[in-house]
Parts: C-alpha cells; structure tokens; sequence
C-alpha cells in the first residue's frame, strides 16, 4: 500500500503533505487534499511526520519496489 487514510475531520487542509511529498502523491483541488497516485507513494513517511494534525495513514509496505539509483 503506502498513504492509505487522510482523516478529513482532523485535517486543517495547510498542504504541507501535498508540499513535502517527493513523488508529488497528493492533489490539491479547491482547499481539499486528495490521495491522487498512491502507486507512486514510496512509503518515506514524510507526510506523516511533517503533518501538524496527524492525519495521514502510511502503511509501510511499497506498492512497487523502485530501482535502486546507482
């Protein structure tokens, strides 16, 4: 899995998880953030940490394996 929850009724919608997020997972539409490309989460729990209301749900597991770079 990866980002599997964002809870809506704890979110203060600052879009610090749609900044943070190096694989760009988040969406944001009208004040709203959306889990728009969980397949791309890599799991580095960034949206997690960084979130001031702790509403965001990672699972550690990778959807995908990504390659290793070198």
């Amino acid at each position: 899995m990866a980002v599997t929850r964002i809870d809506y009724e704890k979110c203060n919608r600052c879009g610090k998880c749609w900044d943070i997020c190096p694989m760009d997972v988040f969406q944001r539409f009208d004040r709203e953030i959306y889990i728009a490309y969980r397949d791309d989460c890599m799991s580095c729990f960034l949206c997690a940490i960084e979130c001031p209301e702790g509403c965001i749900e990672v699972d550690g597991k990778r959807a995908r394996e990504l390659p290793f770079p070198y």
